[in-house]
């Protein structure tokens, strides 16, 4: 496949689709995927024997008041690995009214195009697939970041848009999510730098998640522009974890990029290792996204829930990829967001952002 074939047009797990056909879409989300690489090298060993304990128990209801403030600890938490979970939770976003999910799992975190594939056929869901590399210590073993050329890695994901991931036949749709941890090291520039060559080369859209400090997204900014990147076709990502100076949310929008708000549902507390203090609930964000709005960046806001543990999932208790349409529009609608704008931020943008150019 070559970027003309793609030109106008919005890759799927199952093949290409018109971009009227997306419809409702969920930018950020992980159906099948495994964390607990990234998880063990970033928080380390228990601390004692009651949190090695609570790290190796099963996701079971009887344990959910400590995966509530102990996030990312437990490794059953950290896997979402069961195909029938993931098919009963699609059909309830099918249900709520959506249409098509945005999978951002990429080398390191167990991504499964086939997986994706069998997901979408049962479901009836479009499904995108990210390609990339994640954070630094989720590379796997394999990859050999520092001693390969941006160019080599930038043929890595041009190959899984243009030819298919290895020899499923199944293509990558985005170039998202491309991890940053704070400070950004070398490799993670390097795969940065990557990301912008492979979107110059295919059309696609980019997406990049930053560390978590607001000079981190600026960072990422000026890294992505030096290196040739459309930034007018990048998704800064997590904009509700971490840009809580509005002066830093404009300056993103100004900058020509798009801000996924993508951890509705995940209220109030995340780990201190992130020093996130202020994570704001629903209501807050969507009151900044009426706000940005208001400033005139409506072309520039899209949104999802970032589901990547089991106790995100409304099997074990959590809000599920239904969530925004469920429970937050409505509130949307309360607070006097018109359907214009609830339509450009679930459909409009995201149709626009994922067809290739």
């Amino acid at each position: 496949m070559k970027r003309a074939d793609l030109k106008g047009k919005i890759m799927t797990v199952l093949g290409l689709i018109e971009p009227e056909c997306l419809g409702v879409t969920m930018t950020h989300e992980h159906l099948i995927i495994d964390i607990t690489t990234w998880t063990r090298r970033t928080f380390g060993e228990p601390l004692d024997d009651e949190e090695w304990s609570m790290m190796v128990r099963p996701v079971t209801p009887d344990i959910y008041w400590w995966l509530r403030y102990h996030p990312f600890r437990n490794i059953d938490d950290c896997q979402l690995l069961d195909e029938q979970t993931a098919i009963d939770e699609v059909m309830m976003f099918k249900a709520a009214g959506g249409h098509s999910i945005v999978d951002v799992t990429v080398k390191g975190l167990a991504r499964n195009p086939v997986a994706l594939a069998r997901i979408s056929r049962l479901t009836g869901i479009n499904i995108i697939m990210g390609t990339g590399h994640y954070v630094e210590p989720a590379y796997p073993v394999t990859a050999n970041i520092s001693g390969r050329s941006e160019e080599d890695i930038a043929e890595e994901f041009i190959k899984d848009i243009f030819d298919g991931v290895g020899y499923t036949g199944v293509h990558s749709g985005a170039v998202d999510e491309l991890g940053c941890t704070c400070p950004i090291t070398e490799n993670e520039k390097k795969v940065l730098r990557a990301g912008a060559l492979a979107q110059q080369k295919t059309g696609a859209i980019l997406g990049v998640h930053p560390g978590r400090e607001e000079n981190c997204y600026l960072e990422v900014l000026k890294i992505l522009d030096k290196a040739g990147a459309d930034l007018s076709r990048t998704i800064i990502c997590h904009i509700d974890r971490s840009i809580r100076n509005p002066k830093t949310r404009i300056a993103i929008a100004k900058a020509g990029c798009y801000l996924e708000y993508d951890l509705f549902g995940r209220e109030g507390y995340y780990p201190p290792k992130f020093q996130v203090t202020d994570l704001p609930n629903d209501h807050q964000r969507i009151n900044e996204l009426m706000e940005l709005a208001d400033k005139g960046y409506a072309d520039h806001l899209i949104v999802s829930q970032d589901c990547c543990n089991k106790t995100a999932l409304c099997k074990y208790g959590g809000w599920g990829y239904g969530h925004i349409l469920r429970d937050v529009v409505p509130v949307m609608r309360m607070k006097g967001m018109s359907e214009k704008l609830i339509n450009t931020i679930l459909v409009e943008n995201p149709k626009r952002a994922f067809t290739f150019i």
